[in-house]
């Protein structure tokens, strides 16, 4: 339509009789909903129409206006039927609009007001329009018709290729939908009627029929005796309605292009006392076409542009967000896709093992392609466990498949013989590198309880592998616990025996008859599970703390009447007394660090009589420098005054102790202590716990120094005692 010529027509205006009608119709007040108000009319709107050189004229006036006596339009929809067109001028805004009717913008009070066009006007617009109403909701009717199918026809230019492409893929089988009922559904019942005496025969849904049964319970697993298939026992007393579980199955089918991998959803739907007829649903939501290069083309069935359910274009699996679903595959005809599917070993992998995803298999084989050599030699669960379970293979590209996997030909028969999988494979290259031979039974043990050779490392030095796996069943049998549970808690049992001093290269403590008791007894003589543990981490970060602690324990230790210095003999006797002052001792790894390197040392301050209650916590420096002195709470009180002469005393004493080697190193403490109180000043650390928070470190570090300055003399007292601290934890 021609705008220039659509303005020409002439203005349609309210007639005599609509503007009577709009002065007469005197408005009321009306509610709605949160106590709002407005006002209405009988008839807020006005329409009136005329068919102008074939097109279609509707002018729309207002109450309101009308009633103050203006008779022109505020809105002037034009409609070419014959086109498929229509657009509105606005009057007051003096420009065209686009929007359906519902669209333009109308006074509050319009949408609780009727419409009114009289009847000669109302028969117009249904004959011109050809809708089953006349006047506003004609014309809304018909204008909603021809954007829909505006919005057909741009759809259609994206999903137009996507449906040529749909159009090659046949149709369904027509047992498809009985297979999927009897074996791509796995679960399957036998329901019977409830006796006292025991039921004796009941409903099989595999069968179709009734069977013989023994005594059975409700929901218990059993076999039918007819069939063989496994099945659940359902009492019809008690089944009521239910639902089996959705269950993947898939169907492959020639195409024009090569092949289409269909997936389907299935499940059966039981009425309480209709178990005999049971419904099934079978729902196609996936399927990919793939050309003869296994190039894929994937569609999943859903709502498009929140319109239509159809057939929409997505991504085939691989982006890795799309998850594996195994199901039960369709192989009656199967043998119509071996030149389509020969060179993937997917057919293979179906007679091995029919719940396959064919899809994420032949994405698989597409990065993998040594994954079809693997399925024809007959590997079907290593094949298995590379492509669902995201195993990686170092394979080699050569012919000798036994060389490729890192094995050999005698391994690898061995590994085709078992079914072995990416587990087994790991055993035989472990064999194959030690000079080992396990024999098979070991080995499927051990995959059968997800071990590794890393697991068993720790105690390979003193036992066999077959022995090993003699002594996890004796262990299994005693506790009841998984195998690889008790691996782990044997290697904590036999870590701590070796910081309890145990000679764990002894029959005796590495292999003791009850692994469970000897563990919770070395736990009770480590201080308690929390503290074996962190001792343990604590030990494999520095693992020379408990060595140099013993080897200090000569030169450090002193006592007088009142007081004494101990050293500790292992990592628990520190982290014991962390915990019992409740200072951060036992939770930083610094203190470890700088024993490991010989930086400072921890003492322990006790009273003589008291010799086991821990007072003080020291860190002293090789030359017998304290850095930190704390008690409980991370603090240090007044009734340390009293305690600084004995240390006093104990500098003096341990001079005489220490050799050349420890003058170096307290040197270097020194020198470290300096640069460390150089940085804390320059970073203006602050504590921001405990009683000093908000004070610099460095200031706390230092004021709490007790210096002991070495030289030909003796000792000398440079130290400045002031408030005490405590580093942040």
């Amino acid at each position: 339509m021609k705008k220039e010529i659509l303005k020409k027509l002439r203005t349609l205006k309210a007639t005599d009789t609509m503007m009577k009608m709009a002065g007469m119709d005197v408005p009321k007040v009306h509610h709605y909903g949160y106590g709002g108000t407005t006002h209405k009319y009988k008839y807020g709107i006005y329409l009136r129409c005329q068919i102008l050189s074939g097109i279609l004229k509707v002018a729309f006036f207002l109450a309101d206006e009308m009633r103050k006596g203006i008779n022109r339009p505020v809105y002037e929809l034009f409609i070419n039927k014959e086109d498929g067109e229509f657009i509105t001028w606005d009057v007051k805004k003096q420009k065209w609009r686009n929007a359906k009717v519902d669209m333009l913008e109308w006074p509050e009070y319009t949408w609780h007001s009727g419409k009114f066009i009289n009847p000669e006007g109302n028969r117009s617009i249904k004959r011109y329009l050809g809708v089953g109403n006349g006047g506003y909701k004609g014309i809304h009717e018909y204008q909603f018709s021809v954007r829909a199918d505006e919005l057909k026809q741009r759809h259609r230019r994206e999903t137009g290729a996507w449906d040529m492409a749909l159009e090659q893929v046949p149709e369904i089988p027509k047992d498809f939908n009985n297979w999927v009922d009897k074996k791509g559904m796995k679960q399957h019942y036998i329901f019977y009627e409830y006796s006292r005496k025991g039921a004796e025969e009941g409903y099989c849904t595999y069968c179709d029929k009734t069977v013989p049964i023994d005594k059975p319970k409700h929901n218990s697993l059993g076999k039918c005796k007819c069939c063989s298939r496994e099945v659940q026992f359902k009492s019809r007393g008690k089944a009521g309605n239910f639902y089996t579980k959705d269950e993947n199955v898939y169907l492959l089918q020639k195409c024009e292009d090569g092949f289409v991998v269909r997936e389907f959803s299935a499940r059966r739907h039981y009425y309480k006392g209709k178990y005999e007829n049971a419904d099934s649903a079978v729902f196609e939501y996936r399927r990919v076409i793939y050309d003869e290069n296994l190039c894929g083309q994937a569609f999943y069935y859903g709502l498009y542009k929140n319109v239509e359910q159809r057939w929409i274009i997505t991504s085939v699996s691989g982006g890795g967000y799309y998850y594996t679903q195994l199901g039960m595959v369709y192989t009656k005809n199967l043998h119509t896709l071996s030149d389509k599917l020969g060179r993937t070993g997917l057919l293979q992998m179906i007679s091995s093992l029919e719940r396959q995803d064919p899809e994420i298999f032949i994405e698989n084989v597409k990065r993998k392609p040594y994954l079809e050599q693997l399925a024809k030699a007959g590997l079907t669960q290593l094949t298995f466990d590379v492509v669902y379970k995201n195993n990686e293979l170092d394979i080699k590209t050569i012919k000798d498949l036994g060389k490729a996997l890192d094995i050999d030909k005698y391994r690898l028969g061995r590994l085709r013989s078992q079914n072995g999988g990416f587990l087994f494979l790991k055993w035989l290259k472990y064999e194959k590198l030690n000079l080992k031979n396990i024999c098979d039974e070991d080995i499927t043990y051990l995959v059968e309880h997800e071990i590794e050779p890393k697991h068993i490392e720790f105690i390979l030095d003193r036992m066999s592998e077959r022995k090993i796996c003699n002594y996890l069943k004796k262990q299994y049998e005693l506790s009841k616990r998984k195998p690889k549970e008790l691996l782990s808690t044997w290697n904590d049992y036999l870590c701590m025996a070796n910081r309890l001093k145990m000679n764990t290269k002894l029959e005796l403590f590495y292999k003791p008859k009850d692994l469970i008791a000897s563990h919770d007894e070395a736990v009770k003589l480590s201080g308690g599970s929390e503290i074996a543990k962190r001792a343990g981490e604590i030990a494999e970060k520095f693992p020379d703390v408990d060595s140099i602690c013993q080897s200090i324990k000569g030169k450090y230790e002193y006592a007088d009447k009142k007081y004494q210095i101990i050293v500790p003999d292992k990592i628990e006797d520190i982290i014991v007394e962390g915990r019992v002052l409740g200072h951060c001792l036992d939770r930083s790894d610094i203190y470890f660090e700088r024993i490991q390197k010989r930086e400072s040392y921890i003492v322990f301050l006790r009273k003589t009589e008291e010799p086991d209650t821990p007072y003080y916590t020291l860190e002293i420096e090789p030359g017998g420098t304290a850095r930190q002195k704390r008690t409980t709470g991370d603090k240090q009180n007044k009734d340390f005054d009293d305690a600084k002469k004995f240390i006093r005393r104990w500098q003096q004493e341990i001079q005489q102790r220490l050799s050349a080697d420890d003058m170096k190193m307290a040197e270097q403490s020194a020198i470290l202590r300096v640069e460390e109180f150089k940085e804390l000043r320059k970073s203006q650390t602050k504590i921001w716990r405990g009683h000093l928070a908000g004070k610099l470190l460095a200031d706390v570090l230092e004021a709490d120094l007790m210096e002991c300055v070495l030289c030909e003399g003796g000792v000398l007292d440079g130290g400045k005692e002031q408030e005490p601290h405590l580093q942040p934890a």
